[in-house]
């Protein structure tokens, strides 16, 4: 039987692209052989399919009706990968779950204390605004409301914008500060950083800049380290591939957009910080993320900090919105989340890296907590198509 020949219109120039294209040939490997054709380009580059290129199916981030339309008259399978909107490009869809991106990104602000919040990015992109509206609505469980930087209306309508230093800085020393800063990909939290750079603003003491996605190397080419959304990239590409996979065989397609939740958070030195005033509090927060897996109790904290332990749970609640307790176990769990994902530690060593003397205890808690075993966790994060719909 002949190999089919996959074409794969994504960019090569940014970790999203290059994740996406690696999760498709993941799924090739196991599926195939395929011939891929890829053309390296950057996302703000225009992609097309050349006429003398003859491929069996398509994966392509459609950024415009004119791609769609020229897909289209090629009338082979193909499935988009792009949160774009466009109206031509009714072919089945895989995307990421940028509602629960807000919600981490609401709560990643939240866990260090900060009441000032805002939100940068292209909005004069219809996908932009509905991820700026996502981050808004996360907000409003803690009452707090998102200053919003407006772009310049004449700015180009491509995902290569980016605000020009001389109408962002003014923004950014209006803000409120301390302040946490939600941004549209990994390249504006770049602008951000490099803006506060040249007006003294300190990041992250005053700005905390948080990426809405995180890129392996370009995120970290900058000073302090950009924190980021893990999208789930790869596995975007590899149930891409399969459900391309699927069409060249006679299938069909779904006809509901496959939306894949982001992975974590990559935590960097842009958002290192605790915004909190009370002395005493930021004293026992600082010695409990310190020591949380360490196998300390309340009791410990309330002797390194004296004061009374309602008083201290009182604190909690009102600056973090949990107890010290709640506070302890989320540390723990998100330890464990991390070492079940990028390491190959037995269970019981993980478990007492953790704070905790067995695994059975860790294995109930974090059960409670996520919903599934660490095994089914590690085996889902480890396997790239063990928790794909």
């Amino acid at each position: 039987m002949k190999s089919p020949r996959i074409a794969i219109l994504v960019d090569t120039a940014t970790g999203w692209g290059r994740r996406i294209v690696s999760g498709a040939l993941d799924y090739g490997l196991q599926h195939g052989p395929w011939d891929v054709w890829i053309e390296a380009k950057g996302q703000s580059e225009e992609f097309s399919l050349p006429q003398d290129i003859d491929v069996d199916g398509v994966i392509a981030r459609v950024s415009s009706a004119e791609m769609a339309i020229e897909l289209k008259s090629r009338k082979i399978p193909v499935v988009n990968i792009s949160g774009l909107m466009v109206k031509e490009a009714d072919f089945p869809r895989v995307i990421v779950d940028w509602e629960m991106a807000a919600r981490l990104a609401e709560a990643h602000f939240s866990d260090r204390g900060l009441q000032n919040v805002a939100y940068l990015g292209p909005l004069h992109l219809a996908h932009v605004q509905h991820h700026e509206r996502a981050f808004e609505k996360a907000l409003l469980k803690s009452g707090r409301t998102c200053h919003v930087f407006q772009p310049d209306t004449s700015a180009d309508s491509n995902t290569s914008w980016h605000p020009a230093p001389e109408q962002l800085i003014p923004w950014l020393k209006s803000l409120p500060k301390p302040v946490g800063i939600f941004t549209w990909g990994f390249q504006v939290g770049r602008d951000i950083i490099s803006a506060c750079r040249k007006a003294d603003i300190p990041v992250p003491h005053d700005v905390a800049v948080l990426g809405g996605d995180y890129d392996e190397l370009l995120s970290d080419a900058c000073h302090p380290a950009l924190s980021g959304i893990l999208t789930p990239a790869k596995k975007v590409g590899y149930k891409a591939a399969s459900i391309l996979y699927s069409m060249m065989k006679g299938g069909t397609p779904p006809k509901e957009t496959i939306i894949l939740p982001p992975e974590d958070i990559e935590e960097r030195l842009s958002t290192e910080t605790l915004a909190i005033d009370d002395p005493q509090t930021l004293q026992a927060l600082t010695y409990l993320r310190a020591h949380a897996c360490d196998g300390i109790h309340v009791n410990d904290i309330l002797q390194e900090v004296p004061m009374a332990r309602r008083a201290l749970e009182r604190r909690f609640a009102k600056l973090l919105g949990r107890s010290p307790a709640q506070e302890m176990r989320r540390i723990q769990i998100n330890q464990a989340r991390k070492l079940l994902t990028r390491t190959d530690l037995p269970m019981q060593e993980i478990a007492e890296a953790c704070g905790y003397t067995s695994y059975t205890y860790l294995g109930n808690i974090f059960k409670k907590e996520t919903g599934i075993s660490p095994g089914r966790y590690r085996k889902q994060t480890r396997n790239i198509s063990a928790d794909l719909p």
